[in-house]
């Protein structure tokens, strides 16, 4: 008897369990609209849309492309692939990259120094020479020198020296003092470009989660097609997103 009672106690009791609401998953406020990259993929396309470094490094991979260099070199290496359809030879960079790195640096650095039989490297030694030679408390080396001479490996070009270098170095120095058009590598600041004209916007000083706004903004403008840069109408356009970033407390 006692057993049926408590039997019946328990199930008076209230499951809380079987009530119990299961948060569900919002989706993303803008949704990744860039096409899916495949062989198939038209070069239009592609260069409509904005892609990071390692997104172009991971397309190069897939693609069975060198995914090694600079953003501007990856960039170019995908499009001469959609614009021929053919994958070019694998360079010789690897075997004379191999021979330049295994090789010991010449402590003795000058002007005739070839640079992938003697083994010269972008260590501190070589900033010491240039800093010299240019006469400079502080020497940093360029992306320019690094392509040049990873251009080298490529051709196999044992005669380059360290002449090449200080050349590539002189010509890039001069070029900009020049106005020149927008290359693929200084496209990397579009980011930058875009948050500093958001910010200057009058409309978003004051704004709750305004660097949250910023992102998502971004976000739209990047994956789809047309320039990368900042718009008031931007606000307008995406008012309700807008409104739904500015209430979320951080």
């Amino acid at each position: 008897m006692e057993a049926v009672l408590a039997a019946d106690k328990m199930s008076a009791l209230p499951i809380v369990l079987t009530n119990q609401i299961m948060p569900i998953a919002k989706p993303p406020l803008f949704p990744n609209t860039r096409p899916q990259f495949s062989r198939d993929l038209s070069l239009k396309q592609f260069s409509a849309y904005y892609w990071y470094k390692d997104e172009l490094a991971a397309i190069c991979r897939q693609a069975g492309l060198e995914a090694s260099g600079t953003k501007a070199e990856l960039q170019n290496r995908i499009t001469d692939f959609l614009r021929t359809g053919k994958i070019s030879k694998r360079s010789r960079r690897g075997h004379f990259s191999q021979i330049r790195k295994t090789t010991a640096a010449n402590t003795a650095i000058s002007l005739s120094s070839r640079l992938i039989p003697e083994g010269f490297k972008f260590n501190r030694t070589a900033r010491e020479f240039f800093a010299k030679y240019f006469n400079v408390k502080k020497f940093s080396f360029t992306k320019e020198m690094a392509a040049a001479l990873r251009d080298a490996e490529k051709r196999g070009d044992l005669a380059m020296t360290v002449a090449g270098l200080v050349a590539v170095y002189e010509k890039n120095k001069r070029s900009k003092t020049k106005p020149a058009r927008q290359s693929a590598e200084e496209k990397t600041a579009q980011w930058n470009n875009f948050v500093r004209d958001f910010n200057r916007d009058a409309r978003t000083r004051g704004m709750a989660n305004r660097m949250q706004v910023a992102v998502l903004l971004w976000r739209q403008v990047r994956d789809r097609a047309g320039a990368k840069t900042y718009s008031p109408q931007l606000l307008d356009e995406f008012a309700a997103q807008i409104k739904k970033v500015s209430q979320y407390k951080t």
